[in-house]
């Protein structure tokens, strides 16, 4: 019986090893890919918002869509504050779908910027460069 009791031990402590060695991502401190490790400046966050807003970009959205939701994440909760933000659906708070049909909006997020559109979720480095952002890139 001990014999027995041993082998299950010597079996699972092998399985959880191999478990270990197999997948050392699960046990690993490296962010996951696409996060960054960098801590961001708070206030390159809301100048680069705050930019936005004063050259008159737009961001159409829709309240159930988790790119648009991931796009805002990506501003935190004080700078998205700042962001010209247009609901599309008409079942979302301040929806404004005729904006949205005006602008030919197919597709959520959008941003528009200097007359131009961009589709999809985009860095913050992008809208920076797209939107002729100065102030500090340290996102």
């Amino acid at each position: 019986m001990n014999r027995q009791i041993y082998a299950i031990a010597l079996v699972g402590l092998s399985v959880g090893v191999g478990a270990i060695t197999v997948y050392p991502s699960a046990i690993s401190a490296k962010p996951a890919s696409g996060v960054s490790a960098s801590v961001s400046d708070s206030s390159a966050l809301t100048d680069l918002a705050l930019h936005l807003k004063k050259i008159n970009a737009k961001m159409y959205g829709a309240y159930w869509c988790s790119y648009c939701t991931h796009q805002k994440e990506l501003f935190g909760k004080s700078a998205i504050q700042s962001i010209s933000y247009i609901e599309c659906d008409p079942r979302g708070a301040n929806a404004k779908p005729n904006l949205c049909k005006a602008a030919k909006v197919t597709a959520y997020p959008t941003w528009e910027i200097n007359g131009k559109q961009y589709v999809g979720v985009q860095s913050l480095e992008e809208l920076a460069k797209w939107s002729g952002y100065k102030g500090s890139t340290k996102f």
